[in-house]
């Protein structure tokens, strides 16, 4: 038997029903089509919104600056996964996860574009009571392990009296432990903070050539204790940049940092940086350890760390998921390629932004 669906028939199908919101819009921003998931979502039915432009109907807090759509549709390219909050037509604050994407005509002409999105609703909610339950803990255990610590360094004063040097070498033992406690807590906390999104966010224009060489400089001592080279290359058709500066210092710092400890001395640790459309594309790669492709999925989760690692280097395992959270709050990604025993890479895609 042969059947015979049109186009149109077939799209106005699958459109329909996707379980995910989706609408089409002009060149105008004027929305054309509105399927099922998204009244469900946003609460308007299709026969109201037709003719609306985009933000009138989302009132979503990207549309009064630089709105996906368009950036689609002027640039002719696509966003994948990102994140906004909407409002619905009853007034409700909806997070929602969205790609967009141009459409073109058999000319190769841009005619529409299309927005698809879902509720990111029970994954924040969850997030938030995984941050809420983690904060909680962070600062009821921060007390107690700084009374440790004063108590250590009382003691070690000899406030209390004369000690032999066993007593001392184990009481500097429990000093140091409560202090790196301490540094972790306060680490996690300022993650939590910044996973929030309540941060204030700075951002300035920046030479990156200079604030790379810069974060190099900081750092080499410790390249130098372990005979490791490092090296930097940042193409000349990067300009200065917005950049929420001591965060992104801290991504930089934390990535050498931990390609130095996992080197190997003698070796040559590299960032580079290039400009790819409307991105720009840093590297920092190691001639290390390397990481095992199955620790690979995990390692920006909170205090995951190596199996190849573990009690061999010092480390919290909250670094790689602080340089995630301030990355993604730049409206970058981050990710890394390894070879075990060969040496890792790690990736970090910023959207290029001269001027905001």
């Amino acid at each position: 038997m042969n059947y015979k669906v049109s186009k149109r028939k077939l799209f106005d199908i699958i459109f329909k029903g996707l379980p995910i919101g989706c609408f089409l819009v002009d060149k105008e921003l004027r929305i054309i089509s509105f399927n099922d998931t998204a009244k469900r979502i946003t609460g308007w039915d299709e026969k109201e919104v037709i003719g609306k432009y985009c933000s009138d109907v989302l009132r979503s807090n990207l549309c009064k600056g630089q709105c996906p759509l368009k950036e689609s549709l002027q640039l002719k390219m696509s966003f994948i996964a990102r994140e906004a909050t909407i409002t619905t037509r009853f007034g409700e604050r909806v997070p929602i996860c969205f790609s967009s994407s141009a459409v073109f005509d058999d000319d190769g002409e841009v005619e529409a574009g299309i927005e698809i999105f879902r509720d990111m609703w029970d994954n924040k909610r969850l997030q938030t009571m995984r941050n809420r339950i983690m904060a909680l803990f962070a600062h009821d255990i921060k007390s107690p392990v700084a009374m440790v610590g004063g108590m250590a360094k009382r003691l070690l004063d000899e406030k209390v009296g004369p000690l032999n040097e066993k007593q001392k070498e184990y009481l500097e033992i429990i000093l140091k432990e409560s202090k790196a406690v301490e540094v972790l807590l306060n680490n996690l906390l300022e993650l939590l903070h910044i996973e929030s999104g309540r941060t204030e966010k700075r951002r300035e224009p920046t030479d990156l050539s200079t604030f790379i060489s810069d974060v190099i400089e900081e750092i080499r001592p410790k390249a130098k204790e372990r005979s490791i080279e490092i090296s930097s290359s940042v193409s000349k058709a990067v300009f200065p940049v917005y950049l929420d500066r001591i965060p992104m210092r801290r991504v930089f710092i934390n990535l050498l940092d931990n390609a130095i400890k996992y080197s190997r001395p003698n070796s040559i640790v590299s960032i580079d940086v290039e400009k790819k459309g409307e991105w720009l594309l840093i590297k920092v790669t190691d001639q290390g350890i390397g990481i095992p492709k199955e620790d690979l999925p995990y390692i920006f989760d909170y205090f995951y760390r190596g199996r190849n690692s573990k009690g061999k280097i010092h480390g919290t395992g909250i670094g790689l998921s602080s340089a995630r959270a301030i990355v993604e709050e730049h409206g970058g990604r981050i990710w890394a390629t390894s070879k075990e025993g060969q040496g890792t890479t790690f990736f970090i895609r910023l959207p290029y932004v001269p001027d905001p």
